[in-house]
């Protein structure tokens, strides 16, 4: 009898597993709303999106990725049968400064870090500079590097994502958010914001397991509304899941310049389109 119980455990268990929607993100924003899920979700958490996640796309790797929509859709155009879920935020982008900078065109000629060549920031960054007729002096270090060289005095100004700018400003609180990418977006652009993150999945994986899909999606969106009410539950645990030293009032102001969402269906795919257009054509 207690034999015949443990299979019985031991089959549940394999058969609640192997319908839990596995989710591969970043230790970032987009995941925050994830992280009260527990039933049905496995989170796997990347840092390098190019050598541990673009290689399971190609494999056609059941899951669903949160990663910048500018790489989903050149991966989309490259003929990988990727679908986009949903935008998860419309800007999570500012531009940290030892003084105080009144305009972006004061940024002209200045020194500027910006984390990664060919990223996201990098990219929004450009399409902005160029946009605002300025060229300032760029200077490429990963994302935690320039965050360092801002805490310590050794930057002038940075771009940095969010919780990071956050994180820095704590850290020294000499230092000023100048810039913030998403308002400087909206004078440019016909654009509310900009979608720089999306939660994509294979086309395989959709149809196989959309009802798990569709249950996800229901629980980010509640879980997003549940954030803007009370945003204590979620600071706790990305203070036990997130490898960043921030107190919970920087992440109580953090969250305020994450612009978390879930815009999903044709309304998500053409804010995508036109996002990419604009950068396409500014290039």
């Amino acid at each position: 009898m207690m034999k015949k119980k443990i299979t019985f455990l031991l089959s549940f268990a394999i058969s609640i597993n192997s319908f839990a929607v596995d989710i591969y993100t970043p230790k970032a924003p987009p995941s925050i709303p994830m992280l009260p899920m527990k039933d049905g979700v496995k989170i796997h958490y990347y840092q390098d999106v190019h050598t541990e996640i673009i290689p399971k796309i190609i494999k056609n790797k059941d899951g669903i990725y949160v990663i910048p929509t500018n790489l989903g859709e050149n991966l989309k155009n490259k003929g990988l049968k990727l679908k986009l879920l949903g935008v998860t935020s419309q800007g999570l982008i500012s531009i940290i400064s030892n003084k105080k900078i009144d305009n972006i065109k004061d940024l002209n000629g200045e020194n500027i870090l910006i984390g990664a060549q060919g990223s996201s920031p990098d990219i929004i960054s450009k399409f902005l500079f160029k946009k605002n007729n300025i060229t300032p002096k760029i200077t490429y270090r990963s994302t935690p590097e320039v965050a360092k060289l801002m805490i310590i005095k050794k930057g002038d100004n940075a771009v940095l994502p969010e919780p990071m700018a956050t994180l820095v400003l704590e850290k020294n609180s000499k230092l000023i958010r100048t810039i913030i990418y998403r308002d400087e977006w909206k004078k440019l652009t016909s654009l509310s914001g900009i979608p720089q993150v999306g939660l994509y999945t294979t086309s395989k994986y959709n149809k196989t397991h959309s009802k798990e899909i569709e249950n996800f999606m229901k629980a980010y969106k509640q879980n997003l509304k549940d954030l803007k009410k009370d945003p204590n539950k979620f600071i706790n645990l990305a203070q036990i899941n997130f490898n960043i030293k921030l107190s919970d009032k920087g992440y109580e102001e953090s969250i305020k310049y994450m612009n978390l969402t879930l815009i999903d269906g044709e309304k998500g795919v053409q804010l995508v389109k036109e996002y990419i257009k604009t950068l396409e054509e500014n290039k």
